[in-house]
């Protein structure tokens, strides 16, 4: 411990407030700006600690003070108030090199019109033509046997490709239902796995890939606005790392030969609140506001858009903070599935989330409720399941499953 150190100032946007829970009382600590996107929750008693993070006050100067207060062993505090200091500033709520250096690269991201790909090189080729072989194997998976004439909607995985076979055709099966058809936009409803500023947030961000640059329609967004007589949630901080949308555009890029082709990505957060109501989330007056005015922005804006849920299903197991093996609950996943697999065919919105609701999402959906919306947003007059399978994560012990589904 380089007891010269001067302990690093708490950021000015850092906020915090009192949380009461009987008798115990807590401070949450959130970022305004939500640079530093995890919210914490600290003993009442740290407060007093606070007024030392300014920037000026040495370790030094500080174990001095904690000497003249403190009846216990000083060095073992001060080893946890280093680790404090570690931890808020991993986190970025302190004012050092580490927080500035991450704040110009966001910065710099939101400064450029388009949103670059995160998942090239990884989950697939960062290049064209080897991207390009990528997806025409993925879509070879198709067994083609079903032909529906007028596919409005679709649900499709956004599990990583590199699983192989069980993933590659569950995708395969929904864009080989569209690859022949005519769409004057896309919409692409994401699960969003990272912000949860608002039900639905928006970005103003084209889709940079390999495959070219789908542009947003952006003028969507401002009617959106102006039907819910009220500002939307445009987080471009959700959608940067968010791999849910990404997907499904080089998808689209790829199967319907759209280098650009028109989107509208809208990650949709939690509706785990409704789990503790005694009604449904289109009842909501805000969610239920929303919803109306996407249905109506989406069908008078448009004339022939396919609307797209990118979802998985369950998450079991170890890797999901389960106490057991994801193999041990496998068969109680899949009847679960199955009944969801029965309400979304119905295109029964209320019947999928009260399945859900009524196990308090046990079985950890993740498409709760880009499904849900995609369901209560959309006219459509029939389901079609077109395929299901899992992936047995042997490495981490854990489950996770998906579907695919199209809608006329």
């Amino acid at each position: 411990m380089d007891k010269s150190q001067v302990i690093p100032k708490l950021r000015n946007e850092i906020a915090f407030r009192i949380i009461e829970e009987g008798k115990a009382r807590q401070i949450l600590l959130y970022d305004l700006s939500r640079i530093a996107s995890q919210p914490l929750i600290l003993p009442e008693e740290f407060a007093v600690l606070f007024p030392f993070f300014d920037g000026k006050t040495t370790l030094e100067q500080f174990e001095k003070i904690v000497a003249q207060n403190y009846d216990g062993d000083v060095t073992q505090f001060m080893n946890i108030f280093v680790e404090l200091i570690n931890d808020l500033d991993i986190l970025c709520y302190l004012e050092t090199p580490y927080f500035f250096a991450l704040k110009n690269e966001i910065d710099e991201y939101l400064n450029k019109p388009f949103r670059p790909s995160i998942c090239a090189g990884n989950s697939y080729p960062n290049e064209k033509r080897a991207l390009e072989k990528t997806l025409s194997n993925l879509i070879s998976y198709s067994k083609g046997e079903r032909k529906i004439s007028n596919v409005k909607g679709l649900i499709v995985p956004h599990i990583d490709f590199q699983i192989g076979e069980p993933a590659l055709r569950v995708y395969a099966e929904a864009y080989k239902s569209v690859e022949d058809k005519k769409y004057d936009a896309f919409i692409i409803l994401g699960t969003s796995h990272y912000g949860t500023s608002d039900y639905f947030m928006f970005t103003q961000k084209d889709f940079e890939t390999p495959l070219g640059v789908a542009i947003n329609d952006k003028d969507f967004l401002s009617n959106v606005s102006n039907a819910i007589k009220s500002d939307i949630t445009v987080d471009e901080l959700a959608h940067r790392f968010e791999h849910s949308i990404e997907f499904q555009v080089i998808l689209i890029q790829y199967v319907f030969n759209l280098p650009n082709p028109r989107i509208v990505p809208i990650l949709v957060g939690p509706f785990n609140d409704f789990f503790y109501t005694d009604y449904f989330p289109k009842d909501d007056p805000k969610l239920g506001n929303y919803l109306k005015a996407l249905k109506e922005t989406i069908y008078d804006r448009y004339e022939n858009p396919l609307i797209i849920a990118s979802v998985d299903f369950g998450h079991i197991g170890r890797k999901f903070n389960d106490k057991f093996d994801g193999i041990m609950e496998l068969e109680n996943l899949r009847s679960h599935d199955r009944r969801l697999i029965e309400h979304i065919s119905n295109c029964d919105p209320e019947a999928f989330f009260k399945e859900i609701k009524d196990t308090q999402n046990k079985f950890k959906i993740c498409g709760l409720s880009p499904i849900y919306s995609l369901l209560s947003i959309c006219q459509f007059e029939k389901g079609h399941f077109l395929a299901y399978d899992y992936w047995d994560d042997k490495d981490n012990s854990s489950i996770v499953s998906f579907a695919s589904f199209c809608f006329e």
